[in-house]
């Protein structure tokens, strides 16, 4: 006999299972994207993109800055930059991203979590929601979380190293019983290189003043929402060394999830 929370996930993932039978073009808002993280694994650090410019394409996202200095997280339509000592900041409008990805989150799907839930059956609870496998989802979880794991990368000088060498001096912190937000994206996995394959998420605290790329979490209770889109644009840096870049190389799917998941 189903729980109530399965239950609610049950009618959930129906009821999005019809919505996703729609119109090319009904819910096609887009998920913008300047370069690709395959370029930030061959150490592409140089921002080409104003977070001012970042913002007028969405409201909703993460990426980082320029030299990889701090992780980024933007909430309701605000950048912020999240340190290597933890600390959340709101980034300058001025201040240059070489890879960030942002939507203007419209959620389809909205439901409470009202149990424990870990990394892996929470996002395998995701994965029967995005039933269009090969869109990109944004998904958010706002509430209680009772362990968070995350880390914060440093700022590098030149020359840069690739980011599976950076990720091993990188800054990691734990929080427990802390209220605040958990999102990013779901990229398919035709879409390795461009983004990471699978779920990127980045957190922030509900007072804004901590957060990092998640490595691991359990969630205690709270609100999950989910958009997709069939719409991506991506902005390319007309530099040397993104030219010059081995972005083949860069997109090696055991490479990224290493480096994103901080897994030896």
């Amino acid at each position: 006999m189903p729980n109530d929370t399965e239950f609610t996930f049950a009618t959930a993932a129906s009821s999005h299972s019809n919505e996703q039978r729609f119109e090319p073009n009904e819910h096609a808002h887009e998920y913008y994207q300047a370069s690709l993280l395959s370029a930030v694994m061959q150490g592409v650090y140089d921002g080409t993109v104003t977070i001012g410019d970042l913002l007028k394409h969405g409201d909703f996202g993460l990426g980082t800055f320029n030299a990889l200095d701090g992780d980024m997280i933007v909430k309701n339509g605000i950048a912020y930059r999240l340190d290597c000592e933890g600390k959340a900041t709101v980034a300058s409008d001025t201040a240059m991203t070489p890879y960030a990805a942002v939507i203007n989150f419209e959620p389809a799907v909205s439901l409470s979590l009202d149990e424990t839930t870990d990394k892996h059956s929470f996002e395998g609870r995701l994965d029967g929601l995005a039933e269009a496998k090969n869109l990109f989802y944004a998904v958010r979880f706002t509430g209680r979380i009772k362990h968070i794991k995350y880390r914060n990368v440093l700022r590098q000088h030149k020359p840069y190293r690739p980011l599976l060498e950076v990720v091993k001096t990188q800054a990691e912190f734990e929080l427990s019983d802390v209220d605040g937000t958990i999102l990013g994206f779901r990229c398919p996995d035709y879409a390795v290189g461009i983004g990471v394959p699978g779920y990127h998420l980045h957190f922030i605290s509900s007072d804004l003043s901590k957060g990092g790329h998640v490595l691991d979490y359990t969630l205690s209770g709270g609100r999950l929402e989910i958009d997709h889109t069939s719409s991506l644009h991506l902005e390319l840096p007309e530099t040397r060394s993104f030219s010059d870049a081995n972005l083949t190389a860069g997109a090696s799917a055991d490479g990224i999830l290493k480096a994103e998941s901080n897994e030896s």
